[in-house]
């Protein structure tokens, strides 16, 4: 086989692959450029040249793919940026070894867990979900115009509050590796305006609660029906009830103690438990043990994970709508203020944390807490027609009349 010819669409088909080797075929026109053909028949332009006494080899593309005419403009781009001190084969190996926005995210991951700022649950589950399409990326690939369209998508598609925390993750994650890793970056996701929300109020209402908690006994799943009586009698984040352990619940001291790790504000959340939800964690605990999660799964996390379509069934049975997990949390809370509890005390057993209120916080004892936490738990039940919640589970029907 030749070792020079004129590049043309015919020499370059009648070129054959040489078993068992790679071979190579110089064109005569343009310097450097020349064909690479593997042992199975693949063709590939690339540029040849030796820069400080090394040979490199820069891939230009598939022959298939790219003209002749193209090719030989690209060779002779790369010979000259040579002439002129620049190396496209180094700055190819640079560029393959700088860090993906998969590698960014892990040391992000790895030092708020080491630092024990917040729960991360939710923002790894909107990595999972959301950013896949960039987790592979180069930093320096990752363009404005990508997190915009990312971030409208996400908010035509699952609304604008989810949206919202896509978008300031993002930008959270690259501003960690602007600041505290010092990478050469600029962060697309700075500026992006994030969607006008507004402040939601939703509650369950007293006339919706026995509808509610009728759907709810005609829920197969008994994890499910559990999870979301504890948490609305709890009024504990959705990530920390689904990944509620039994190492932190004190059934004596009647307890639930929120580790900082998993807290939002990275401080301990000490949640008194009503009678209700007691009655519900002594019948899980003699179900499966009291070992390790109080709601375990065969999945990757170990324990149960947002259960939207028994969330969907179980608002479509009780003919509710616009309801979702998180507003369980504000139920409770306004049970307890119909109940007369304080927002300070009511602040405490929900886990708020804020400048104004830190220092009120940290005085109060729990015996007003775990009052506040009893009398809304009651009221939710004396709504629903329901005396003991570890009975809600199954729920006795009620007859139908024929």
């Amino acid at each position: 086989m030749a070792t020079k010819i004129n590049f043309t669409k015919d020499t370059i088909a009648r070129l054959e692959p040489v078993p068992g080797k790679r071979t190579t075929v110089h064109d005569t026109k343009q310097p450097g450029l020349c064909i690479r053909i593997t042992q199975t028949g693949a063709k590939a332009f690339y540029c040849v040249k030796k820069v400080d006494g090394r040979v490199e080899w820069v891939r230009i593309g598939d022959a298939e793919a790219v003209t002749i005419e193209n090719a030989r403009k690209r060779a002779a781009e790369i010979i000259n940026d040579i002439a002129r001190g620049v190396n496209p084969a180094e700055q190819k190996r640079v560029k393959k070894a700088e860090m993906a926005f998969s590698d960014l995210f892990a040391a992000w991951v790895k030092d708020r867990t080491a630092k024990g700022k917040r729960s991360l649950g939710n923002d790894e589950r909107n990595y999972r979900l959301h950013l896949q399409g960039i987790a592979k990326k180069k930093l320096s690939d990752i363009k404005r115009q990508d997190i915009r369209t990312l971030h409208q998508r996400i908010g035509r598609d699952k609304g604008i509050y989810q949206a919202n925390r896509v978008l300031a993750l993002v930008r959270a994650v690259l501003n960690f590796g602007i600041k505290e890793l010092d990478l050469p970056i600029v962060n697309p996701a700075a500026g992006i305006k994030l969607f006008s929300e507004e402040s939601r109020d939703r509650r369950l209402h007293p006339e919706e609660l026995p509808r509610f908690f009728e759907a709810l006994s005609e829920e197969p799943n008994e994890d499910i029906r559990d999870y979301v009586v504890l948490s609305l009698l709890t009024g504990g984040r959705r990530s920390n009830v689904l990944s509620m352990r039994w190492d932190e619940v004190s059934m004596d001291r009647a307890l639930w103690r929120i580790p900082s790790a998993k807290a939002k504000a990275g401080a301990v959340i000490e949640v008194p438990l009503s009678a209700g939800a007691l009655g519900i964690l002594r019948r899980r605990r003699e179900t499966n043990g009291g070992q390790g999660w109080v709601f375990p799964s065969t999945g990757k996390t170990g324990h149960l994970v947002e259960p939207k379509a028994a969330w969907a069934r179980l608002l479509k049975r009780a003919g509710i709508e616009d309801l979702r997990l998180h507003d369980l949390r504000r139920s409770l809370a306004s049970f307890q203020i119909d109940a007369g509890a304080s927002l300070a005390v009511i602040g405490k057993a929900l886990g708020h944390q804020s400048q104004a209120t830190t220092a009120i916080y940290a005085r109060l004892a729990l015996d007003p807490v775990r009052d506040a936490m009893e009398k809304g738990g009651a009221a939710i039940l004396a709504a629903a027609g329901v005396k003991d919640a570890a009975e809600i589970v199954p729920m006795k029907k009620a007859k139908r009349s024929a």
